[in-house]
């Protein structure tokens, strides 16, 4: 394993960057263009977010092949190896049906060594991916909403699904020279999910066996628990329509909380579940090499949510962490920020108006950006960058490294590009009819200045996000020109 370099600078990557534009170029390009000197790669993944060309409808940038893969599924980009498999119904994913000739860490980490730069597995867990669903067994490890009915997403507390994860992290590690892993999840937990507009009732859990089990370990009335999501999604469903309790959105919400404190008890489990599989790779991956680094990424939300952000404790993540990637992306912020506000007065709040509650929230989040109605024109500040790197690394105290994600040409808003009408792109969910005027974009500049923030606020690395084949080149470059300007 190699050593740390005194400033990390990942670059999030998937197998189609190098299979259109060569592995020799494109690494080339990446060091000499954003100073990258590690490299996040993409496997397994099935979410656009970091496979795959760039999402279809918005603009393709100025490398790689010039057209959209329409036809991209995802999964597994590196070469199997069963025998790490045999403890898991999902057994071994197969190769990913694009280009299966090509080995994305077998491959690439060679020539990554070669120019001295680290290599990490970066793992999505894509547990909602529609691609997904059709993946062998997948059914059987789905969670249960609060009528006993299969969900849409995978349960943390399955241990076929908590194995299959498992199976990926013991295979990487021992069959590649890989410096380290970067595991994702971007799920909130079922409360939160009900606080933020109309919910899909399929993705609220989880109930099956093996959560009620743990449910009753943690001496919670599992029943009590069910009934109460009951309420809650009842809640939510009403609110969303456009009806009013007699005694307003909120306070109904936290009756609801008050006559079944099995709802919160409930929201603990479900998020402990989910950290638990953080100790647990954790643990396997420094069994079989005790250099490896391992870390995590806490996605947006954590800058929006005050709910979500008491969810996540960075002191109690640094006792399993080598490092964390906190998502600090401030120029797609603005219209993710917007979009969120927009949402929860659609439930918790929907007794005020967003213009009401977003003063309330730069309050409770220790934020300062511009007014209300202006962000998806205008993004967060650089200055947002170094505050919440700064809170991050107060957090860890020590114990975990922080690297901070730094937007790079993110896309915003509904992609309407060449004709083309494709679904909202997850994680930003904003309308470009929602504002007046275009909205806010990357620049060479933007990316030098949150770069040089990360490293003010005592980051002692960054990932740029969230992925190559999105990226502008010379947007790339402001990267380099903060690092380069640092040495």
């Amino acid at each position: 394993m190699s050593t740390v370099p005194d400033r990390l600078v990942a670059m999030q990557i998937g197998a189609i960057s190098f299979v259109d534009e060569g592995v020799d170029r494109t690494l080339d390009i990446l060091a000499e263009r954003g100073a990258v000197n590690a490299l996040f790669l993409a496997t397994p993944t099935w979410t656009r977010g970091t496979g795959g060309r760039q999402i279809p409808g918005h603009p393709i940038p100025d490398h790689g092949v010039q057209e959209y893969d329409l036809g991209w599924v995802g999964g597994n980009y590196a070469t199997p190896h069963p025998q790490y498999y045999g403890n898991t119904v999902l057994g071994a994913a197969g190769k990913a049906p694009e280009h299966p000739e090509f080995d994305l860490l077998g491959d690439v980490i060679p020539k990554a060594r070669e120019r001295g730069m680290q290599s990490f597995a970066w793992m999505e867990e894509s547990g909602g991916a529609r691609e997904l669903r059709t993946y062998p067994n997948f059914a059987k490890v789905l969670e249960v909403d609060a009528w006993g009915r299969p969900g849409r997403r995978p349960c943390f507390n399955n241990p076929d699904y908590r194995n299959w994860h498992l199976g990926f992290v013991e295979d990487y590690v021992q069959s590649y020279e890989l410096d380290g892993l970067a595991w994702c999840s971007e799920r909130p937990g079922p409360l939160n999910m009900l606080m933020q507009g109309t919910v899909d009732v399929s993705e609220i859990g989880c109930f099956c066996p093996h959560c009620r089990a743990v449910g009753r370990e943690r001496g919670i009335d599992v029943n009590r628990a069910m009934q109460g999501y009951r309420e809650l999604v009842d809640w939510n469903q009403r609110v969303g329509a456009g009806e009013r309790p007699v005694d307003g959105a909120f306070v109904t919400f936290w009756r609801i909380l008050l006559n079944f404190p099995e709802v919160l008890a409930w929201q603990t489990l479900w998020t402990e579940s989910q950290r638990q599989l953080y100790r647990d790779i954790y643990g396997v991956a420094k069994a079989i090499s005790a250099e490896v680094q391992v870390g995590w990424h806490v996605y947006h939300n954590i800058s929006f949510s005050p709910f979500y952000r008491a969810d996540q404790d960075y002191t109690e993540m640094a006792k399993f962490s080598d490092f964390i990637k906190v998502v600090i992306y401030n120029n797609c912020a603005g219209p993710r920020f917007f979009t969120w506000v927009k949402s929860i007065c659609g439930a918790l709040f929907a007794d005020a108006e967003p213009e009401d509650v977003y003063p309330l929230m730069m309050k409770l989040l220790q934020l300062d950006e511009g007014s209300y109605e202006k962000l998806p024109q205008t993004g967060f500040t650089a200055d947002y960058v170094r505050r919440e790197t700064e809170r991050a690394v107060a957090g860890v105290g020590g114990q975990s490294k922080i690297y901070p994600g730094i937007d790079i040409d993110i896309p915003v808003g509904v992609a309407r590009q060449r004709g083309l009408e494709t679904p909202r792109d997850v994680g930003t969910k904003i309308n470009w009819d929602d504002n007046e005027g275009e909205l806010t974009r990357c620049t060479r500049e933007s990316v030098r200045d949150a770069t040089l923030a990360a490293f003010a606020g005592g980051a002692e690395g960054v990932v740029l996000s969230r992925k190559y084949s999105e990226m502008l080149l010379d947007n790339l470059s402001g990267a380099g020109d903060a690092v380069r300007g640092l040495s």
